[in-house]
C-alpha cells in the first residue's frame, strides 16, 4: 500500500468514526427528548434540560468539524508526502496520476532498461509531469537519494494549474520537451 493510500484510508476511518459518534449523540438526545415527552417528571425534566442540549451541541460540533475537514481535504491542492532515503516513489511503466514537486531532498531518475541514473533532481524541481501530459505510463523510476518531502499534485489540479498559470504551463512544457529530447538522444546513443 502506498504512503498516500495508507494516509487516505486512515483519514476515511476517522471521518467515519466521527460521523457515527455524531449520529449516536444525536440519537441519544432524541431519545431523551422522547422520554421527556412521555414522562415529564422532575428528574426527567432536569436530565432533558441539562444533558440533552449538551449532547445536541456536541453532535453539531462533531458533525460540522467532520464536514469542514472533508471539504478541506477535497479542496486541498497539494498533498505532502515524505519518503526515507532509498525508497522508490514510482516505477517505470506505472500509470501516472500525479506530479511531484520536490520541497526537500534529492531523487534519482533511473532508466530501468539500462539500470542507469538519467538525472538527479533536488528541491525546487519536479517530476512525473510527462505521464500526466502525455497520458502514457511513467517513463522512468524515481528513487530517493536522501530524505525527501514532495508536494503531490493530482492530474485534475495539475491541468487546472497549467490553465490558470500560463507561465507555469510554458515552463513545464519547456522542461517536458527538454527531458523527452534528452531521453531520445540517450536512447539513440545506447543503440549505437
Amino acid at each position: 500500500m502506498s504512503n498516500r493510500s495508507y494516509v487516505s484510508a486512515r483519514r476515511a476511518g476517522w471521518i467515519r468514526r466521527l460521523t457515527i459518534t455524531s449520529l449516536a449523540l444525536t440519537l441519544v438526545a432524541l431519545l431523551l427528548g422522547l422520554q421527556f415527552v412521555y414522562r415529564t417528571s422532575g428528574g426527567t425534566l432536569f436530565l432533558f434540560s441539562t444533558v440533552a442540549p449538551i449532547l445536541v451541541i456536541a453532535a453539531i460540533v462533531i458533525f460540522l468539524w467532520t464536514v469542514i475537514f472533508e471539504f478541506r481535504q477535497a479542496h486541498k491542492l497539494f498533498l505532502v508526502e515524505r519518503y526515507p532515503p532509498g525508497e522508490t516513489i514510482f516505477r517505470q511503466g506505472d500509470p501516472g496520476d500525479c506530479a511531484y514537486f520536490i520541497r526537500k531532498g534529492k531523487v534519482a531518475v533511473v532508466d530501468e532498461e539500462t539500470n542507469s541514473t538519467v538525472r538527479t533532481l533536488a528541491a525546487g524541481e519536479y517530476f512525473g509531469e510527462i505521464a500526466l501530459i502525455t497520458k502514457q505510463p511513467r517513463t522512468a523510476t524515481i528513487c530517493t537519494l536522501s530524505s525527501v518531502e514532495v508536494a503531490v499534485l493530482g492530474r485534475e489540479n495539475f491541468l487546472n494549474m497549467m490553465q490558470l498559470l500560463p507561465a507555469a504551463e510554458e515552463e513545464i512544457l519547456h522542461t517536458l520537451q527538454t527531458r523527452v529530447a534528452e531521453d531520445d538522444n540517450r536512447q539513440e546513443e545506447e543503440r549505437s
